[in-house]
């Protein structure tokens, strides 16, 4: 264990996740979480770590262990939602990404996040509608929200 500032292990873990570092995001993590068990920005990215390493059991861990420390916490509702959903339970993932969406009205991912999971589920008419909720609340978004919605009528049509 280094004797790293934990600001600086999660600074580095985050530029880790985001040039898509996974094992080495996890590794700093890892350190942070050893350190300081409850602390919330590391357990939120290390839900986005293991989310998208596919090990949404781990993923969804972090994001409860996030939540029992703040309920309010809308980044960990966005996370627990695509986690759960990911692993089959569909309606309990809706209710959390619309727990983010309630908490955090003006921030976009819920909404798209909760797109891409109705999609998925086949739920076309309830995705194209918090596509346009999305883009109505986030206007600076609302052309990407309308190029989702497009993609989501094309693959209504298909079937």
């Amino acid at each position: 264990m280094t004797t790293e500032p934990l600001a600086s292990l999660v600074k580095r873990a985050s530029e880790a996740a985001r040039g898509r570092r996974f094992d080495e995001a996890a590794a700093l993590l890892d350190e942070v979480l050893a350190q300081d068990p409850s602390h919330l920005h590391a357990l939120d990215l290390f839900g986005f770590v293991r989310y998208f390493q596919g090990r949404y059991a781990e993923a969804e861990q972090h994001c409860r262990t996030a939540l029992s420390l703040d309920p309010d916490r809308a980044y960990a509702h966005k996370g627990l939602g695509l986690c759960v959903a990911k692993q089959g339970k569909v309606d309990e993932g809706i209710e959390s990404l619309r727990r983010a969406m309630t908490l955090k009205p003006q921030w976009s991912d819920p909404y798209w996040d909760l797109g891409v999971v109705l999609n998925e589920a086949g739920r076309f008419e309830e995705a194209l509608d918090v596509l346009a909720q999305g883009a109505a609340m986030v206007p600076n978004r609302a052309p990407d929200f309308r190029k989702f919605q497009a993609q989501v009528r094309r693959r209504m049509q298909q079937g």
